[in-house]
């Protein structure tokens, strides 16, 4: 009569652990995967209002002063008029001494029609790119005060 301890050893011996070495390789690989982008990925930060002004050929939106160091001429922005987004660039900063707020004047990538007819505007500036793993630990800051 053989023992159930012989009969274990003897399915471990038939056994050869394919399978799940590839499925602990395969979760190894998605785990670096995930940490490369943790810290070398790129998300975009963006600043945004419905404060827009619109004027021939251009927009004049207007911010809170903490963006004053973060925008610079060139940078990227998006224009949505009436639910219609649109590509600008941010053509010039400037602080409005009476309000302390900061303007900035964005000039639409395509001329549109839609642009003279705007009911509504909205101005986003991308202000910075940072890592999620700044992202997190900014939340976690956020969280401790």
């Amino acid at each position: 009569m053989s023992t159930p301890f012989a009969r274990t050893l003897r399915a471990l011996d038939a056994d050869d652990f394919r399978v799940s070495n590839a499925v602990v390789l395969l979760v190894l690989a998605l785990l670096a995967a995930w940490t490369w982008w943790l810290f070398a990925g790129r998300v975009p930060q963006y600043e945004s209002t419905s404060t827009v002004r619109v004027e021939p050929n251009r927009f004049v939106a207007t911010f809170p002063p903490r963006v004053l160091d973060q925008v610079r001429p060139g940078q990227p922005a998006t224009l949505t008029l009436d639910g219609a987004a649109l590509p600008a660039r941010v053509a010039a900063i400037g602080l409005d001494a009476s309000s302390g707020q900061v303007q900035i004047i964005l000039l639409a990538a395509t001329e549109s029609s839609v642009q003279a007819a705007a009911k509504s505007a909205q101005a986003s500036v991308e202000i910075e790119r940072v890592s999620p793993a700044t992202l997190v630990l900014r939340a976690i800051g956020r969280a401790r005060r």
